[in-house]
């Protein structure tokens, strides 16, 4: 028997009073589409490799390896969720330095095992299944913005098909180093199903907010201050800005300390703090809140606990 969020210490949650009680499990698990960029959950985080940590080296577990094994028999998500696939959006260019290919090769370093299989017995690294779409519009000149508008909504466009096949009801963003623009738009009506896992608090004015694409960093710096520091994660739905939308959970209990190298810190974040706020987070979020999506205002929702250390300061 796993505890429900609302009792796991040092996360915090957020819905509507009436979602507090857990709802119904759902009748089939829910599928969830991975989004996700190599070249940063890779080549920067080093996911799938031995890391440097504080208790000697270590291997660097990432989210698409925890979910599918939280989904097994005693796992915090069985029943509830299933992988349906991941999408990852490099170009060759952005990992010809890297120890990462562009698509997973046997001998070549992955962010996660290459015989990592889903409860259903799919091997996760299968070209049906770990899906290299290449984010193109990035590489055309900044100065041609309708067509890399044109090319960025086909981006979405294919990542949005994509999920269809597969039969995912959420895609999540895990690192996906582009904003996400057409898919939640009224045309497209997935506004609350696209979701990200940001590294670090998100909510504005809180004192450890690093939100962009240097959270390990800002929170190095800010520890340097001699200012006692923190980091932690943030499940939230995606809105247009990056790294803003309306908080599910949120963890921020990670010490960082002024001496601290990047690699060190964020292992010992993703081990204190994100692989377990996403497990976390996802099961709330399926159990609470997706069965009444349709009714709620996401905007709306609020700290379920009381306990303040979480708010805005």
């Amino acid at each position: 028997m796993h505890p429900t969020p609302e009792h796991i210490p040092g996360m915090h949650f957020y819905g509507h009073p009436s979602l507090a009680v857990p709802a119904s499990s759902p009748r089939s698990p829910v599928g969830v589409l991975f989004l996700t960029s190599v070249r940063d959950i890779g080549a920067d985080d080093h996911v799938g490799q031995i890391v440097a940590t504080d208790e000697g080296p270590r291997r660097m577990e990432g989210i698409v390896e925890r979910t599918v094994n939280e989904t097994r028999s005693g796992g915090a998500l069985e029943g509830i969720l299933r992988v349906a696939g991941v999408v990852t959006d490099d170009l060759s260019r952005d990992l010809r330095h890297s120890s990462y290919p562009v698509i997973p090769e046997p001998g070549r370093d992955w962010i996660h095992p290459l015989d990592l299989e889903t409860t259903e017995g799919q091997l996760v690294v299968d070209p049906r299944f770990t899906i290299n779409v290449p984010s193109d519009f990035r590489a055309l000149p900044r100065a041609d913005r309708d067509g890399r508008a044109q090319r960025k909504e086909a981006f979405e466009r294919r990542v949005m098909d994509i999920a269809d096949e597969r039969g995912a009801d959420v895609i999540v963003s895990d690192h996906y180093m582009a904003w996400i623009q057409y898919m939640i738009n009224d045309q497209y009506g997935r506004y609350g199903r696209v979701l990200n896992i940001h590294p670090a608090v998100t909510i504005p004015g809180h004192p450890f907010c690093f939100t962009g694409k240097t959270p390990t960093g800002d929170a190095i710096r800010h520890a340097q201050t001699g200012q006692p520091t923190f980091t932690g994660a943030t499940l939230h739905f995606v809105d247009p800005e990056i790294d803003h939308g309306p908080p599910i959970a949120v963890a921020s209990a990670t010490p960082v300390h002024a001496d601290d190298e990047p690699e060190r810190l964020r292992y010992r974040n993703y081990q204190q703090s994100k692989l377990p706020l996403f497990i976390a987070g996802m099961r709330h979020y399926v159990e609470r809140i997706l069965p009444q999506l349709d009714a709620l205002d996401v905007n709306s929702l609020s700290l379920l606990t009381h306990d303040a250390s979480i708010r805005a300061a």
